[in-house]
């Protein structure tokens, strides 16, 4: 790509992330929601890190701090009156929670709330349970072990890092059959390779090439590979970023010019800018294209015609970091 592409894609992503930053203030102050007594401060769980990564350093601790004080149990936990997605995927919630603290120097939280998923870690496997909470979610996924990973980086804990790792390459060495990527393991290691009953199928296995796949599960993976790779320079994260890339590969474009493959964009990016090797960048392009053609005019994403509260602050944080390093490559 040349280099005047490069830099009309950034500029375009920066111009994206200042309207979806401006669309978030306005929100927290038109809703008064820090000191609210909002029944689920935890959907607001990206905000902080996409604030902190804006520069509202201010902003995103007031924030945390908020979510803390009205969440945070005494063993760690954040918990509230989370539903759908952020309730069964309740670790991953508290892990950019975590994300946040960490790179905001709060180390007191940073060790609780750590403390709190490592100690539900498991250590034969490496893999994150998706809802330590609930016996009967007995499951670990990719999301929730990257999102550790990225924090294991964040915080410079090779080990963490190295668990991750451990857990994502034997995920992938477990699949087995080309058109479909399972993505839950039992704590045993087993692979999940049935759908519960009334459980959501694209959170238990992507068909791949298929519109409306979980890709961004790929995503969190590469963006934990980059941020591995660039803080310990570790090689196997390097081999796992390629395997993961032939797997993008497979399915086309097409499936991936979607919000559900929105980490694919972040994840590649990191990768190109850590590598410099420009296939990752070819994976990114129509990512980030879908990502800012579903962007409104007022600067939020949509899910069912409202603001999409995770979503929205999430592409405000990645499309920040895509302008970072697309512009710390170019250079």
């Amino acid at each position: 790509m040349m280099s005047g592409e490069l830099d009309a894609l950034a500029r375009r992503c920066a111009e994206a992330a200042g309207r979806a930053q401006a669309w978030m203030l306005r929100h927290l102050a038109e809703q008064a929601v820090i000191g609210s007594d909002l029944a689920d401060p935890v959907r607001y769980y990206k905000w902080p890190l996409a604030l902190h990564w804006r520069g509202r350093n201010d902003d995103a601790l007031r924030l945390l701090g908020w979510i803390a004080e009205r969440c945070l149990t005494e063993a760690g936990d954040f918990a509230s009156a989370r539903s759908g997605f952020h309730q069964e995927f309740h670790s991953y919630a508290n892990l950019w929670l975590v994300w946040a603290a960490a790179e905001l120097g709060g180390a007191k939280l940073t060790q609780q709330t750590l403390q709190f998923l490592v100690k539900h870690q498991n250590r034969d496997t490496g893999g994150v349970p998706t809802n330590p909470t609930d016996p009967s979610v007995p499951y670990e996924d990719p999301l929730s072990t990257s999102l550790l990973g990225i924090v294991a980086c964040a915080l410079g804990r090779n080990d963490l890092a190295d668990s991750s790792l451990r857990y994502l390459t034997s995920l992938i060495e477990k699949q087995s059959d080309p058109a479909r990527f399972w993505l839950r393991t039992l704590p045993d290691g087993s692979l999940v390779t049935e759908v519960p009953q009334g459980a959501d199928p694209t959170t238990f296995v992507i068909e791949m090439g298929e519109p409306e796949q979980c890709y961004y599960f790929f995503g969190a993976m590469c963006y934990f590979l980059a941020r591995s790779l660039e803080t310990f320079g570790d090689g196997e994260a390097g081999e796992l970023a390629e395997r993961i890339a032939g797997l993008l590969e497979s399915v086309g474009q097409e499936a991936l010019s979607s919000i559900w493959a929105a980490k694919v964009a972040p994840g590649c990016v990191a990768l190109y800018s850590v590598t410099g090797e420009e296939r990752y960048l070819r994976l990114a392009l129509p990512v980030i294209d879908a990502v800012l053609a579903g962007q409104t005019s007022e600067g939020y994403w949509l899910k069912e015609t409202q603001p999409w509260i995770t979503v929205s602050a999430e592409q405000c944080a990645w499309l920040t970091d895509i302008v970072r390093r697309l512009e710390g490559r170019h250079q």
